[in-house]
């Protein structure tokens, strides 16, 4: 899974199924800051501002979310058996 799908699994997640707008997907066209979709951002949980937060929310919501959906899909590629 390459990480771009990981986002857009991610905003899909948090975006609402029935908006009009973006049909779910929490972006329209190109998945860009600006294409967020104005579903996304009250369906995410608003947490503390703290000086390593560079993005504005909902952004490190939505980057920490991709962020295990990545390592989930990386993983699950892993064998179980490390022995030779």
């Amino acid at each position: 899974m390459r990480m771009i799908d990981a986002v857009r699994l991610a905003l899909a997640g948090f975006a609402d199924p029935r908006c009009r707008r973006c049909g779910g997907r929490g972006y329209s066209g190109l998945l860009t800051a600006d294409a967020l979709c104005r579903c996304v951002p009250p369906r995410v949980p608003e947490k503390p501002v703290t000086p390593d937060d560079e993005l504005p929310h909902p952004w490190p919501a939505i980057t920490r979310r991709a962020q295990e959906i990545h390592a989930a899909a990386v993983l699950e590629n892993v064998p179980d058996n490390w022995v030779g």
